[in-house]
């Protein structure tokens, strides 16, 4: 006499599988397009105190060293906040597509435990 596995079960443990094939697609996502997003990054796309555009404008900075120190502190903190700005945008992007696969294969796992255990 065989013994017959419900249904529920079955999907269940096929959803477990599923769910191991997307954690290792989600990961590889993260390291191909991470660092395929980062890797583009140059250093006058940051914009940091090292990038010939930013030294350009720093090179701009006249007058007493007051204003030359306020012009120069207005320039290096723009360029932090764009730099900054284009790295959180480009691993929000690389974090984005992951999370959502995730979160809705977890409320679709949640709903077949509640089917199998009840």
């Amino acid at each position: 006499m065989t013994h017959r596995i419900h249904p529920l079960e079955r999907l269940h443990h096929r959803l477990r599988l599923l769910g191991q094939v997307l954690a290792i697609l989600c990961c590889a996502w993260i390291g191909v397009v991470g660092q395929a997003m980062l890797s583009e990054l140059n250093p006058n796309a940051l914009e940091n105190h090292r990038s010939p555009a930013v030294k350009e404008r720093l090179a701009g900075c006249e007058g007493e060293f007051a204003q030359r120190f306020a012009c120069t502190d207005t320039i290096l903190l723009s360029g932090e906040r764009n730099g900054a700005s284009a790295v959180f945008a480009r691993l929000g992007l690389t974090l984005m597509l992951p999370s959502i696969a995730w979160l809705m294969w977890r409320r679709v796992m949640d709903k077949a435990e509640t089917l199998v255990h009840h």
